[in-house]
């Protein structure tokens, strides 16, 4: 990345999947279409290497495609690549952070936009449910988080909403 990003969004999750199985999921070729919009991606993760992602494998289906390049790849840790819908439209880095911490992973993925840049309301329409459907699909082979039930989660929701308000 040559040029100063003219917009940048961060977006933080938690998910009780390891590491491990949440490069996995960023990194495989059909599981990122559960939560990438349908895209999914073929690529060797490697550095510099293609990335090609489409909304079907039929050749005989009407689909969409973009491609991309891989910028960086730390295993387990940080995945960065750029997106284009074409050669001539602006790029898109997006940089997967994986961090292990108590009970599962944090997940951190940034956002860089050299050319245009969404506003926050923008971002996050594109951006939240892409997270959200992440860790949908981790959650689906990861047991219940302790402290998660409906009754507990409502009092943790209060007692943060009267924290905020006494500020």
């Amino acid at each position: 990345m040559n040029a100063a990003p003219l917009g940048t969004q961060r977006f933080v999750c938690f998910t009780a999947a390891n590491p491990a199985r949440v490069w996995a999921v960023l990194t495989g070729t059909h599981e990122t279409g559960s939560y990438l919009y349908g895209l999914v991606t073929h690529s060797s993760w490697e550095a510099d290497a293609p990335i090609h992602f489409q909304t079907t494998q039929s050749p005989r289906a009407v689909h969409s495609s973009l491609t991309g390049r891989v910028l960086h790849v730390q295993p387990l840790c940080r995945l960065s690549y750029l997106v284009q819908s074409g050669p001539e439209d602006p790029p898109v880095y997006l940089t997967w952070q994986i961090r292990p911490c108590q009970g599962g992973s944090t997940i951190r993925l940034q956002i860089d936009e050299i050319e245009y840049a969404d506003n926050d309301e923008e971002a996050e329409n594109t951006w939240l449910p892409v997270l959200a459907a992440l860790q949908a699909l981790l959650a689906r082979d990861e047991p219940a988080l302790p402290g998660s039930s409906r009754t507990e989660m409502t009092s943790r929701s209060t007692l943060l909403g009267l924290t905020r308000r006494r500020k």
